[in-house]
């Protein structure tokens, strides 16, 4: 949430879309995604820049799936 907000300090500023995209951020992104960040802004607030439910890495298995097989995935 923090860069997010950090990119729509920098577009209001004065810095284009592009300019803050390329070179504005710890990473790269595309101007489309700061676009989308300052529409969920303008129609959310501070609330519409958290990442929503469900987004995200998901767990690479479920800890209530029980025990795993013994031997499973060895040769």
């Amino acid at each position: 949430m923090r860069e997010r907000a950090a990119a729509i300090l920098k577009v209001a500023s004065g810095l284009s879309m592009l300019q803050v995209a390329l070179h504005g951020l710890l990473k790269p992104r595309r101007s489309d995604t700061i676009s989308q960040w300052i529409s969920r802004y303008e129609e959310g607030g501070v609330q519409g820049l958290q990442v929503q439910a469900g987004r995200g890495r998901k767990p690479a298995f479920s800890p209530c799936a029980g025990p795993a097989r013994s031997g499973a995935g060895r040769r």
